[in-house]
């Protein structure tokens, strides 16, 4: 079985996805399905698969913005 998600981890992708997401925003994920904004925060909540992948997606996104990482490529376009 795998690690669970740290739970303020957890709180701070489900406060970005309820902030962040509008309410008609679909997320497609490949052969995984497309998701609702409701169906993603049920899979962060039960950090299944999909779940885990929108965590780690969210964290490289906070990670690119904290490091300048995200702006440096903003700039050159």
């Amino acid at each position: 079985m795998s690690e669970k998600t740290d739970p303020e981890i957890k709180k701070l992708i489900l406060w970005r996805i309820e902030a962040g997401v509008p309410k008609h925003f679909k997320l497609c994920m490949g052969c995984k399905g497309t998701f609702t904004k409701e169906e993603m925060k049920e899979h962060v909540e039960k950090e299944d698969e999909v779940g885990m992948e929108i965590i780690n997606m969210q964290l490289q996104f906070i990670k690119a913005l904290s490091s300048g990482e995200f702006s440096k490529v903003l700039a050159e376009e």
